[in-house]
């Protein structure tokens, strides 16, 4: 009896552990039921948006007879600077939300046009996008690099989002994305890292592709002391597709002057209304560098000299130097937080592979 009365605590015990555990693993159940549903959900968010654009994700987006992939070659998917955003929050094995880049002890980092921050909390991801907001700071601020003994300038915030891995010669290039309903830009754009000339991966070149660059509103341009014409005005930069190839100077190669070779074409509602698919297909040998607008080729230009080192992808959101200041209210800061984020729903990278 003695030997029973001891063990039935045990069998309980037992019992009660086993339930114990059943009800936790029912609950871990649940909650990886809930995450997947969840991320289901976002997936699914994307994939709706996919397939009323028409667009098939696995592939990249080109209208008919605009492909230029060989025959005997496949598309593949970077997934290193690819990215859905259908998580809860940025990928940070992926993508940097500061422009801070240290060099040999320095920082390298742009912080942004003259009136303007980049910050990583106005950097978020949600609803299957990734979001960066813009807004009217109630006093300026300085960047990490900006000499304090003078007054702060900068009293708009936005920020710059940079790929941790390279883009490469011979990637074509695509992000579905909206302009805030701000004086903020929306940029989809590559540069070459913010190291010493000497030490960058374009033989001490300065380069730039921007493939999509414009404003959510256009509020007027600063004067002429920047363009010395009105050609922002003309351009009617809250509906435009903006695309560009630039060589800048640098200590390596002293040309003076920036040498730009790009174009712009005019959508007939403004960039802040619809969601475009801006992409680029940057030539293997860095002669061409092919841009696209919602799967159609637009133009092919040929850069001042080939561009063929890897460059840094980035999304961001500046206040131009150019651009005329004028109320908050007239300039979109007074809208609602939804209004003031330029949204990119998807961002995908390809490169080409024989069959």
């Amino acid at each position: 009896m003695i030997k029973t009365l001891k063990r039935i605590p045990l069998v309980f015990l037992i019992a009660i552990m086993a339930c114990s555990n059943s009800g936790d693993n029912g609950k871990d159940k649940v909650e990886e039921q809930e995450q997947a549903q969840e991320q289901g959900e976002k997936k699914g968010q994307g994939e709706e948006r996919d397939k009323e654009d028409g667009i098939d994700g696995l592939q990249p987006t080109f209208l008919a007879d605009q492909d230029p992939k060989p025959d005997d070659k496949k598309w593949i998917k970077v997934e290193g600077v690819s990215d859905e955003f259908n998580d809860s929050e940025l990928d940070l094995t992926k993508w940097s939300p500061t422009p801070e880049f240290i060099w040999n002890g320095q920082d390298r980092g742009w912080y942004g046009g003259s009136r303007s921050l980049f910050e990583a909390d106005n950097v978020s991801v949600g609803n299957g996008f990734l979001r960066i907001e813009g807004e009217k700071f109630d006093s300026p601020k300085y960047s990490p690099k900006d000499n304090t003994d003078t007054p702060p300038q900068r009293r708009y915030g936005g920020a710059y989002v940079y790929g941790k891995t390279l883009a490469e010669p011979g990637y074509y290039i695509e992000a579905r994305m909206r302009a805030s309903k701000t004086a903020m830009s929306a940029a989809f754009w590559l540069k070459t890292e913010t190291k010493p000339c000497g030490e960058n991966l374009n033989d001490g070149e300065n380069l730039e592709i921007d493939i999509q660059e414009c404003v959510g509103v256009f509020t007027g341009e600063l004067g002429d002391e920047w363009t010395k014409d009105d050609w922002a005005v003309n351009a009617n930069w809250d509906r435009i597709f903006h695309y560009n190839t630039h060589r800048h100077n640098s200590p390596c190669n002293n040309i003076g002057d920036r040498q730009t070779k790009g174009g712009k074409a005019n959508f007939d509602k403004k960039n802040s209304d619809e969601f475009h698919i801006y992409a680029a297909y940057w030539h293997a040998d860095g002669s061409k560098i092919d841009f696209y607008i919602d799967g159609e080729l637009e133009k092919s230009i040929t850069p001042v000299i080939p561009f063929k080192g890897a460059l840094r992808l980035i999304m961001s959101s500046n206040f131009y130097d150019w651009i005329e200041e004028t109320s908050a209210e007239d300039m979109g800061f007074n809208r609602p937080l939804e209004d003031r984020y330029t949204q990119f729903d998807w961002v995908r990278v390809w490169q080409l592979e024989d069959l």
